[in-house]
């Protein structure tokens, strides 16, 4: 059993650092506003991810893979508001250069951090589909007994780990000073690399 839930950590861990849109968000909350506003959209992400575990493991999710307007409506929206937290991250301006000092202050409140970061994941199919994949082909629910009840609290602690890693990296003073020197590229970029993983997402097939 040990054996099985190192397996499917070690899975959940690689998949969780495969460049995507909540590793975009990430980035961006904790570059943009502050190493705080990378903490609460990580929990969002891995809050979000603890949802997509409870319905896998109550058999909902084959739901959604067999329901083409459920799982489309799941995407629509999901694309939609990468594409909006893209076009937002465009638009913003920044007045400052991105040091220690004004890291501290952030025009982002816990709240929207994390609900930006749970609304990320949630809405993503490719999540929805993942989870379903771990849990019909690697994991089978029935023979977890008692164990059940320790599988989310891992999973939620490894995504949460991760992504508070690579929150305390990029909030590093080092790595500050060194991205305010492409302080004017970031939003840019990281609102246009939003913008494509929505623009993905509309055209992905089931």
């Amino acid at each position: 059993m040990f054996a099985q839930f190192f397996s499917i950590g070690l899975l959940v861990l690689l998949s969780a650092m495969l460049p995507g849109p909540d590793f975009a968000l990430v980035t961006k909350n904790t570059v943009l506003h502050s190493r705080r506003a990378g903490f609460f959209t990580s929990l969002g992400i891995s809050s979000a991810c603890l949802v997509h575990v409870t319905y896998c493991m109550l058999g909902l999710a084959i739901l959604i893979s067999e329901s083409l307007w459920l799982f489309n409506l799941i995407k629509y929206l999901g694309a939609a508001y990468l594409i909006y937290l893209g076009i937002v991250s465009l638009r913003s301006h920044t007045s400052s250069k991105i040091t220690l000092n004004t890291h501290k202050k952030s025009g982002l409140s816990n709240f929207s951090a994390f609900r930006q970061g749970f609304l990320c994941n949630l809405l993503n199919p490719k999540a929805t589909l993942f989870f379903l994949a771990l849990f019909t082909v690697i994991i089978n629910v029935d023979n977890l007994g008692p164990w059940k009840l320790v599988l989310p609290v891992e999973l939620f602690l490894i995504i949460t780990a991760w992504f508070f890693g690579l929150t305390l990296v990029l909030s590093h003073p080092r790595v500050l000073n060194y991205l305010g020197k492409m302080e004017q590229y970031i939003s840019k970029i990281l609102g246009v690399f939003l913008i494509g993983f929505g623009l993905v997402l509309t055209f992905a097939r089931k």
